[in-house]
């Protein structure tokens, strides 16, 4: 293994992508580390103390403690985020995006300008209202028309700037670039929440029993992780022959592959936004404090809330993103067809109940993922306990793409693969 890392500095191209990839990331950290100018850090810090389970924790986490700190990148890549999954849901049901998307590159060009101008948008709207809110909450030491030219300008060109880095990423470096921003962000975290595992079971309040648990389900999580993320159903796909004056086309067999997890992270993100909403309504509006055991994070009704509302979006973006009619409908213009299987509607409603199976098997995973903190903290005590959910479905699924990128480059410079250790098999369940 150390030979087939040491392999990849080799190799000139991809030497200078990761290189390229390492120096935007430390310019993405540096900012994270600029201040806004008026604003108060330590009565910043203390409402986020404070804050429990509402927004703001979700927010801080995806911009990896900036907005926390009132930073340059407070918002993170966050108004990207949005932008996307707008556009996502808007090319299935508006017919004009929908056919750009069908128009291939061009079109996809046209799609990625709309998503920066509602980026920028986003940005506009969120940082004039997190500057508002900071005014309100009394965190701004100065506040005044200049210090919201200030922030919104500041935290505005920053999401900016950050999309155009993420973009350069994915051109020049390894990965895809917003992803690989967003899991730098999330991993710069996990320093500081491990050392508050740490210090609750060096100083006695946690069993150290629970430290050794924590390493194996940290293991088990991460495996659970890449089975699912790389799982795929295979549909046999058998291509009729036909002739074209003296050739033959057609008459060979190929595979529909129907992933386990449709949705990814989205699911999860969805609905982790939705409950966070109840929670900050209940902690700041005046007399629903009453409302606070019913929201809290880790609370049965939480958890159960948790579960729906998971397994109720990943069929929702499954059924937006994927649709087995254009599936059936193409595969009879191309000549295709599922052996055994009528074309037409008996298509459609086979390829519909393996994807209803697969897609209960997803959700119910991420719903595992998704409550295991929860869970685990309630057992062990662990309060810091920090693997699940979003964030670790980010971080692994992002490492894995990564590897994947610098395992085709080694491959096709006739390196041995990265993924494969002592000749035997593949790490991500490949074989070349």
């Amino acid at each position: 293994m150390l030979k087939q890392i040491a392999n990849i500095f080799k190799i000139p191209e991809l030497r200078k992508r990761l290189l390229f990839t390492l120096g935007a990331l430390a310019i993405f950290r540096a900012g994270t580390h600029i201040p806004i100018p008026g604003i108060d850090p330590e009565a910043l810090q203390s409402m986020f103390e404070g804050a429990g389970g509402n927004i703001l924790q979700y927010l801080n986490m995806f911009t990896g403690g900036a907005l926390g700190r009132g930073t340059l990148f407070g918002l993170g890549i966050t108004p990207y985020i949005n932008a996307s999954i707008i556009m996502s849901l808007l090319t299935a049901v508006v017919p004009y995006l929908k056919e750009l998307q069908q128009q291939g590159r061009q079109g996809r060009k046209v799609i990625t300008k709309y998503t920066r101008y509602g980026t920028l948008a986003i940005a506009l709207i969120q940082s004039f209202g997190w500057s508002y809110f900071l005014v309100q909450q009394g965190i701004v030491s100065v506040g005044g028309p200049l210090f919201f030219l200030t922030a919104v300008v500041s935290m505005t060109t920053g999401t900016v700037f950050l999309m155009w880095l993420g973009e350069r990423i994915t051109e020049n470096g390894i990965g895809n670039g917003i992803s690989v921003l967003i899991m730098a962000g999330i991993i710069a975290r996990f320093p500081s929440q491990l050392y508050s595992t740490w210090v609750e079971i060096n100083y006695g309040n946690v069993s150290p029993i629970w430290g050794i648990i924590l390493v194996v389900v940290f293991v088990a999580v991460i495996a659970g992780v890449v089975i699912i993320q790389q799982g795929r159903r295979k549909i046999r796909i058998q291509y009729a022959k036909r002739t074209a004056g003296r050739k033959v086309y057609g008459g060979h067999t190929g595979h529909l592959p129907i992933k386990v997890n449709q949705g990814g992270v989205i699911p999860i993100i969805f609905a982790s936004v939705l409950l966070s909403l109840p929670m900050t309504v209940a902690q700041w509006a005046p007399g629903l404090s009453w409302l606070t055991d019913w929201v809290q994070r880790g609370s049965i009704p939480y958890l159960t809330a948790y579960v729906l509302l998971i397994v109720f979006f990943t069929y929702f973006y499954s059924a937006i993103i994927f649709d087995p009619r254009d599936v059936a409908d193409n595969l009879k213009e191309s000549g295709g067809f599922i052996p055994g299987v009528r074309p037409g509607r008996p298509t459609v409603d086979y390829i519909e109940s393996i994807l209803n199976r697969l897609l209960l098997v997803g959700a119910l995973f991420l719903s595992a993922i998704a409550i295991l903190p929860h869970v685990f903290s309630a057992v062990s005590g662990l309060s810091s306990f920090w693997l699940g959910g979003t964030s670790v479905l980010i971080v692994v699924g992002v490492s894995v793409d990564i590897l994947m990128q610098v395992e085709s480059h080694m491959v096709m410079r006739h390196y041995e693969s990265l993924t494969e250790s002592g000749g035997g098999g593949a790490l991500l369940g490949r074989r070349d």
